[in-house]
């Protein structure tokens, strides 16, 4: 009997499979620009709503701590006259760590040790998850679990045993409802609430007697008056008190305190008639449709200030210390406050879900990969049926399955590539033009680089990966054909 003698197939390189594919696309542009137009608007959803939320987060870290600042004469005159509610004393116990000038401060008014007010911290910070779970569901919801209160007055109605059997009872009915703990420790918890709100208390009465103290010292004088002399007299009778002031904050006090009341001062002058008709007559408008912000756009221009000054004087209004240089540093800093105020509202809710980007931006992102991946397989298939008689060619001529459903994966992972390399750009483009309206100056101060690169890879290798998925089953139909079977199908 005559040996067969059978040597191994051909196989062809990695590059050359590559150029075939390639080929492959050229000759099917139109259907292979289809596909990629597809992936191009699903990655450029994804990559637009990512770069917004990284663009959003690093805003967010980037101002805090001057939006705070905004807020420093305020909150100083909040501190200077009521003490601190229940509620924002279990957040501050729950938080702060020995040593800490906030614990210093609440030690020194209650009289509490530091060791006691760190004995405290874990049953605070129970108390904090309980107070977010109750915070957090919507208010229908915590009307039926727990009434018409809210804070910490929840502990003082469940600390009831009828209240707690009707909490617990309407709990159990709505299951989509977790309680961040067991109940068993709920009530283990409530059965000592009595005596942290005693030492809550205790701290509030402190505080109160701090404020009072205050309050008899400056006499007659405003609050607002009073923090003018942070840094001096005023200064030391806030810290006999016993509340933290260190040299550096009352300093920034006094400044703040001085921009207050120019501001004040400048915003008062839209009353007066002979200011609101000079600008009129300088703006080209009614005197009656001159607003405050068109005073202040005006006084971002020095000349405009010297000129608004001038305005001041002649009405016989009082100008203080006021400049031109002042008056336009003022305006500036009013500006760049308001675009502060506008990035607080914006980043709220610059948390939870992908990267940041909300549970409900989440989802739609997921459905758009979805309908992008049912797109790319539907393209496929198209191109596989119009390949038949091409399969069958390659087949007689020695292709392996492995080699047929290769050549049809390389395509999808280039049209891959192609699209969410497009995709990310115009993601990029539309985000990055929508935040710069909304962020101005803001965006380029805190743009996160760094973070939008690797978003960037994420949306292309997330486009890659779809098309690469969605060309299996197409890729497998096509390498299971018979040649046969293919030749004839027209």
């Amino acid at each position: 009997m005559k040996k067969i003698d059978v040597q191994n197939q051909p196989v062809l390189s990695p590059g050359r499979i590559i150029q075939i594919a390639v080929t492959g696309v050229k000759y099917r542009l139109f259907r292979a620009v289809v596909t990629v137009a597809v992936i191009i608007v699903a990655m450029a959803f994804l990559m637009n709503i990512l770069t917004e939320s990284l663009i959003k987060r690093a805003i967010a870290d980037s101002v805090r701590e001057q939006i705070e600042d905004l807020h420093r004469v305020d909150r100083w005159i909040a501190r200077l006259t009521m003490p601190q509610s229940g509620e924002e004393l279990l957040f501050v116990l729950a938080e702060e760590e020995a040593p800490s000038p906030v614990l210093g401060e609440i030690s020194t008014m209650s009289g509490l040790s530091i060791d006691a007010l760190q004995a405290l911290r874990p049953k605070a910070q129970e108390a904090v998850r309980y107070l977010n779970f109750f915070n957090e569901i919507d208010f229908g919801r915590r009307r039926v679990l727990v009434g018409p209160v809210q804070g910490v007055a929840t502990f003082d109605r469940l600390s009831a045993d009828p209240a707690w059997h009707q909490f617990t009872s309407n709990l159990a009915d709505m299951r989509v409802l977790r309680f961040p703990e067991e109940l068993s420790d709920f009530q283990d918890f409530l059965a000592e609430w009595s005596e942290l709100q005693a030492k809550l208390e205790t701290i509030r009465e402190g505080q109160q007697r701090s404020i009072e103290q205050v309050r008899n010292a400056i006499g007659d004088r405003s609050l607002m008056s009073a923090l003018s002399d942070a840094d001096g007299d005023f200064g030391d009778i806030i810290r006999q008190a016993g509340f933290s002031l260190p040299d550096e904050t009352a300093a920034l006090l006094v400044r703040d305190v001085r921009r207050v009341k120019n501001t004040q001062l400048i915003e008062s002058t839209i009353n007066i008639a002979e200011v609101r008709q000079a600008v009129a007559a300088e703006r080209d408008v009614l005197p009656g449709d001159v607003t405050m912000r068109m005073i202040w756009r005006l006084l971002r221009n020095q000349d405009r200030a010297e000129w608004f000054l001038g305005v001041m004087r002649d009405a016989e209004l009082e100008t203080g210390d006021l400049t031109a240089e002042r008056l336009e540093a003022i305006a500036n800093q009013r500006a760049y406050a308001r675009l502060l105020t506008i990035a607080e509202q914006q980043t709220m809710e610059a948390q939870g879900g992908l990267m940041g980007i909300g549970m409900r931006m989440t989802w739609l992102a997921f459905v758009s990969m979805l309908v992008c991946a049912v797109g790319i397989a539907n393209a496929m298939l198209m191109s596989v049926t119009e390949r038949f008689r091409e399969i069958a060619t390659l087949k007689c001529l020695g292709a392996l399955d492995a080699f047929i459903m290769s050549i049809f994966l390389i395509e999808a992972g280039l049209l891959g590539f192609v699209g969410g390399l497009g995709g990310a750009i115009a993601g990029l483009l539309l985000a990055g033009l929508r935040m710069a309206v909304i962020f101005q100056s803001l965006l380029w101060t805190a743009f996160p680089w760094q973070d939008i690169l690797v978003a960037g890879l994420i949306s292309i290798g997330i486009g890659v990966l779809l098309a690469a998925i969605s060309a299996v089953y197409p890729s497998f139909r096509a390498a299971r054909l018979a040649p046969m079977e293919a030749m004839r199908i027209e």
